[in-house]
């Protein structure tokens, strides 16, 4: 949370956070979105000292710089004309004497990091400029950073969102089913009241309507059948039919306007489940069930994803733990994620020894997503996974399901 950085930045004996803007950046740039909200700044730099956090912001968004309730700073103050004229159009030049009298203003030196999206060239420059300027000590984070860090565990407001985006998202998903349900079965595939036939590309044009119809953005989700099914991440092929008793991975991850994500995924098969896909979808489910029922704040957060393991290995399954990574047909992912401002967060479940030894911290939200891949089975490439979002509850100490839309397989 927000309030655990003041803490964090004495842990680490940093003297002060810088994290740029723009957040045309968008999602990319959640750590700026941290702590200006859905208001729109263009560009911009927030600076965290010990005493104060502070926005600079340009002079055509004051009334939005406003509305985020920090401390704000004109950057009209620093006349960034007049200093380009002076270093004869030199961009980095102008920039550290910018940076020169922002922190001579708020008092930022000894140890700073920084954070905030930019091209990583640029990024490298300018940093590397600060340091040879010697404007202050720029220490580097590669992993679990003080922003990382203080993203794990929400507060009351960050959940009141997800839960928003999660109920938002059910809804689409709702409407997505109902309207494969709309349209009727000719030769195996679902086909439109033309008589042609419904494809994913004519799906996913539906669930984007219905994205906003739900207040939130709109994006791309994966919907994915048969043998595209059988790959994680695959998005689906947008010419591809809806055809009966083929398995359809629904992952849908959108975020209200600027803000928060959900992160759900449904499995289907239209008509019909052949045995062998409902035989994958019971042992997915069981691996669900039990390891959602284990989730608390006192066992290593590997706990979860060795347990998805075991159960998926008890049935013959190759697993990450088994095969090692370069595998392509089982279980072939880790149990879930965190997630917030990003559709991936920390933190982690994955296998003993991969940095998911510690365990879940009260007041992080997860999925927990478990899955089975098999795009060349000779039967037909097929994938299942279910996927659901959890909080875990710091008052109560109980974990609290976010997402409960119906899980049945068949449509």
């Amino acid at each position: 949370m927000k309030s655990d950085i003041p803490r964090l930045m004495r842990e680490r004996n940093l003297d002060a956070l810088i994290i740029d803007g723009p957040d045309g950046l968008d999602a990319a740039n959640s750590p700026f979105t941290y702590f200006i909200g859905d208001v729109h700044i263009a560009t911009g730099r927030i600076i965290i000292t010990r005493e104060a956090t502070t926005l600079v912001h340009g002079t055509m968004e004051r009334d939005e710089a406003a509305k985020t309730g920090l401390n704000l700073i004109d950057n009209g103050r620093y006349n960034i004309l007049g200093l380009m004229r002076k270093h004869n159009g030199d961009r980095l030049a102008a920039q550290l004497d910018l940076i020169r009298a922002q922190f001579a203003d708020l008092g930022v030196a000894g140890r700073v990091a920084f954070y905030g999206a930019n091209h990583q060239n640029s990024t490298w420059a300018l940093l590397n400029a600060i340091a040879r300027e010697e404007l202050c000590e720029v220490v580097g984070e590669y992993d679990d950073d003080i922003i990382t860090k203080a993203r794990e565990t929400k507060d009351a407001r960050e959940v009141a969102e997800i839960r928003k985006a999660c109920a938002a998202t059910e809804t689409v998903i709702g409407e997505t089913r109902d309207f494969l349900r709309r349209h009727a079965i000719k030769g195996g595939v679902l086909v439109q009241p033309s008589g042609d036939p419904l494809r994913i590309a004519d799906v996913k044009r539906f669930m984007r309507l219905s994205m906003v119809s739900a207040g939130l953005e709109a994006s791309d989700a994966i919907f994915a059948i048969g043998r595209d099914a059988g790959v994680p991440h695959s998005a689906g092929t947008p010419t591809d039919l809806l055809e009966t008793g083929k398995s359809i991975v629904f992952d849908i991850f959108p975020r209200l306007p600027g803000g928060y994500y959900a992160d759900i995924t449904r499995t289907w098969c239209i008509g019909h489940a052949p045995a062998w896909i409902e035989e994958g979808y019971a042992q997915v489910m069981e691996v669900h069930r039990t390891v959602a029922a284990m989730f608390d704040s006192t066992r290593p957060a590997s706990t979860y994803q060795e347990k998805a393991c075991d159960i998926f290995e008890k049935y013959g399954h190759a697993t990450l733990r088994k095969g090692g990574a370069g595998i392509s047909s089982g279980y072939i992912h880790s149990l879930g994620h965190g997630f917030g401002l990003s559709v991936h967060e920390a933190p982690g479940m994955r296998n003993a020894g991969l940095g998911g030894d510690k365990p879940l911290p009260a007041g992080t939200v997860i999925t927990n997503e478990p899955g089975l891949y098999y795009p060349d089975d000779a039967r037909g490439g097929w994938g299942v996974r279910v996927e659901d979002d959890y909080w875990l509850n710091p008052e109560t100490g109980r974990v609290e399901c976010l997402t409960e839309f119906d899980r049945s397989l068949l449509i």
